[in-house]
């Protein structure tokens, strides 16, 4: 019987990776393999494409759902594969769902609905909505300073009381407050994961259960012995890597995700192409930002 995936299969390093592509939208496979493999050897705990990182509103519907089947054929197991669903309208969200689902998922990311600004039992219908439909774990991913849509720690417990399937959350509220309001809510039911670099050592500190990270694209050892250190609670050590970390974070952050990390990658040997339109490339200042970065921590590192 196949094993469906619970709260406590949610922990540690989740990198939100890119999606190595050509100008067209269309994934690079051999490209895309040397990426999984660098996460997997490093011992990333899961992996999740298709989220902002990986450019869901940019990509061909078509390309997504082959993407999701590659990466997870890829995996083969090894590791949960978790795709996010960025879509603002529900049928289109299950839509995608069933797809992401049949491509191979162990569990969806689904971002809380934007643009229509639900209210809260909006919010909480939706969710419950969609996973009465496509009957797989979830993870509700809240990211308020790009949706304007606000998730209260009240409507994550109601959800999740409601149906087990909600087994996690993405956490990218930076206010820490709603944090611990979050924790105190649905701590003990689901699991939570940090989604912002600046506050993982807060997050984990607080509760959280790992990270789904951008930047660990590119140095996944750095969050991994981050979190090892923060399960031993030497927070020292784990100070001073976030601190080495800050510069590169503040450059691969500078402009839109993922144009800044996807330079980053190309800079550090990763041909993972060009962001898609809308987006453009990053400035040359911010190339330049990049590059300093990444050598002053090769160069800590030795």
């Amino acid at each position: 019987m196949e094993k469906i995936l619970s709260k406590n299969d949610l922990k540690g390093i989740m990198p939100a990776i890119v999606t190595p592509t050509d100008a067209k939208g269309k994934f690079k496979q051999g490209e895309t393999k040397n990426l999984l493999n660098h996460l997997i050897r490093a011992g990333v705990s899961g992996i999740v494409p298709m989220g902002g990182t990986g450019e869901f509103t940019n990509m061909p519907p078509k390309e997504r759902v082959k993407f999701v089947e590659f990466v997870a054929k890829e995996v083969g197991g090894k590791l949960p594969v978790i795709p996010g669903i960025l879509s603002p309208g529900f049928h289109e969200s299950v839509e995608i769902g069933i797809d992401f689902k049949k491509a191979g998922a162990d569990a969806l990311m689904l971002l809380t609905p934007f643009y229509v600004k639900p209210t809260q039992e909006g919010i909480i219908k939706y969710f419950l909505s969609f996973m009465d439909k496509v009957k797989i774990p979830v993870v509700l991913y809240d990211i308020p300073y790009r949706t304007m849509t606000f998730t209260d720690p009240t409507t994550v417990r109601k959800i999740a009381e409601k149906n087990e399937l909600l087994i996690g959350m993405k956490a990218c509220n930076p206010d820490l407050a709603h944090f611990v309001r979050l924790m105190m809510q649905a701590g003990d039911l689901i699991s939570i994961l940090s989604g912002e670099e600046y506050l993982f050592i807060a997050h984990v500190l607080l509760g959280a259960k790992g990270g789904i990270l951008a930047t660990c694209n590119l140095f996944p050892n750095e969050w991994i012995k981050m979190y090892n250190f923060l399960q031993k609670r030497d927070t020292d050590s784990a100070k001073r890597i976030l601190f080495s970390l800050v510069p590169m974070i503040d450059a691969a952050f500078s402009e839109i995700n993922p144009g800044p990390l996807k330079a980053a990658m190309t800079l550090a040997g990763f041909n993972v192409g060009p962001v898609l339109s809308p987006l453009v490339a990053p400035q040359s200042s911010t190339v330049e930002r990049l590059l300093a970065s990444m050598k002053a921590l090769k160069k800590a590192s030795k």
